[in-house]
């Protein structure tokens, strides 16, 4: 009975031991003999012990011991442990400025890694933060008429389908308010302005197999999905060289194509921008290649090159910054 009585002792103060060391707490050695009542060789048995069940069961963990305060904490690997504060507040401003989903939405991701990641001396004060915020929460109008919206669902699904390189049907609410179905292979999923935005090429079957229609990359909003499900087709979808030729990577869709404007021809343009906005242009399109800049003068000039599908489109796009815009060379790219 004593020996079972040991062993449960034992199997309380582990578990006490491993539980501070998660939550982000540092264990002090001396309250900690206080609390189980037990002498030092004791606590050096469970150290030991527990050191041993890290290296099989958390190898990203080891414990840390601090001579000067007396305690032990827990070090993680890079990539592990709990977020620090400000980790969780950048993530919690980005979902809450996106507002891409619903407050309860929002509301629940945060509660969840604040809960699960964040160490417990943090999690009030984060708390506090995001709810003050959450309170003044502004839905997009999608979800203020239709309080049981998601697009999680719609999300996971396109993920699923990029990632197995599989087609996909769906009906989808065109801007004239008509419902139209589609097939379609999605390349990427994109964010812009508050929206979740599906890039796809659109799906036929011809000749006993499915084609893809590579000329025109399609953008599909994804609050506009009514509903998602696997391709009607039962054929698999086999491409040939030529149609893998032409299909953008997601890499090239990110960097390389201009959301609600793109097409397939590929350029690469030198152009002088003439204003004050360079850096937000340079943020907003990460794959500009800056040639030559000045921006000590009353009026900066900074002198770009970039590869881009689409002229027109490029054009389109860069009409939306303040600024004078002069196209000084321009040369098509044969893949």
């Amino acid at each position: 009975m004593k020996e079972e009585n040991n062993l449960q002792g034992k199997t309380s103060r582990l578990l006490y031991f491993m539980s501070e060391l998660e939550k982000g707490h540092k264990v002090n050695k001396t309250e900690y003999l206080k609390r189980f009542n037990i002498a030092e060789r004791t606590f050096k048995d469970d150290l030991r012990e527990l050191k041993e069940n890290l290296k099989i069961l958390r190898d990203d963990m080891k414990i840390k011991y601090s001579r000067l305060a007396g305690t032990y904490e827990a070090e993680y690997n890079h990539g592990y442990g709990n977020l620090k504060y400000n980790q969780a507040v950048i993530l919690s401003k980005i979902l809450l400025e996106s507002r891409a989903l619903r407050v309860e939405e929002v509301r629940e991701i945060i509660d969840t890694f604040v809960e699960r990641a964040v160490d417990d001396r943090e999690r009030q004060r984060i708390r506090n933060f995001t709810e003050r915020e959450l309170e003044e929460y502004k839905e997009l109008s999608i979800y203020r008429d239709n309080k049981s919206k998601s697009i999680l669902p719609h999300l996971s699904a396109i993920f699923d389908a990029i990632e197995n390189q599989k087609s996909l049907s769906f009906k989808y609410t065109k801007y004239q308010g008509k419902d139209a179905d589609y097939d379609v292979l999605p390349v990427s999923i994109m964010f812009n302005d508050h929206y979740f935005y599906c890039m796809a090429y659109k799906v036929e079957e011809k000749d006993g197999r499915l084609r893809i229609d590579t000329r025109s990359l399609r953008n599909f909003r994804l609050d506009r999905f009514k509903t998602v499900h696997r391709s009607k087709y039962n054929t698999e979808l086999i491409l040939s060289s030529e149609e893998l030729t032409h299909i953008l990577s997601d890499s090239d869709v990110r960097y390389h194509t201009f959301l609600m404007f793109s097409d397939t021809e590929k350029f690469r343009i030198r152009f002088r921008y003439v204003g004050q906005f360079w850096e937000v242009l340079e943020d907003d399109i990460p794959a500009l290649k800056v040639i030559e800049k000045d921006t000590r003068s009353t009026v900066p000039r900074v002198i770009y090159e970039i590869e881009t599908y689409g002229r027109d489109s490029f054009q389109r796009y860069i009409d939306r910054f303040n600024g004078v815009f002069t196209i000084l060379e321009l040369e098509k790219i044969n893949k």
